[in-house]
């Protein structure tokens, strides 16, 4: 059958969702945030005379972002790699 679309098999499925494993990267920011800033709140030093939490919260910033752009590029990968798989049309 030409016509017909394609179906993704339950092995290709499983090949899919272990591409995408990497997005478990995107909850090191949260955990930098949410669970580690409550250890950081009575930290006196004051590194380029900024209150540490402050100081916490701009590498936490930096950090986001440089998952974010790993993930992205992972993403990018994933689906390039995954868009010459198809059957040809």
């Amino acid at each position: 059958m030409t016509g017909a679309p394609h179906r993704p098999t339950p092995h290709r499925e499983q090949d899919d969702i272990r591409g995408y494993r990497h997005r478990w990267l995107l909850l090191l920011p949260f955990i930098w945030q949410i669970g580690a800033a409550p250890l950081v709140n009575d930290i006196a030093w004051r590194p380029f005379s900024l209150p540490f939490p402050m100081m916490w919260q701009l590498c936490g910033i930096v950090l986001t972002s440089l998952v974010i752009a790993v993930v992205f590029h992972l993403d990018e990968r994933h689906e390039a790699r995954t868009d010459g798989e198809g059957p040809s049309a």
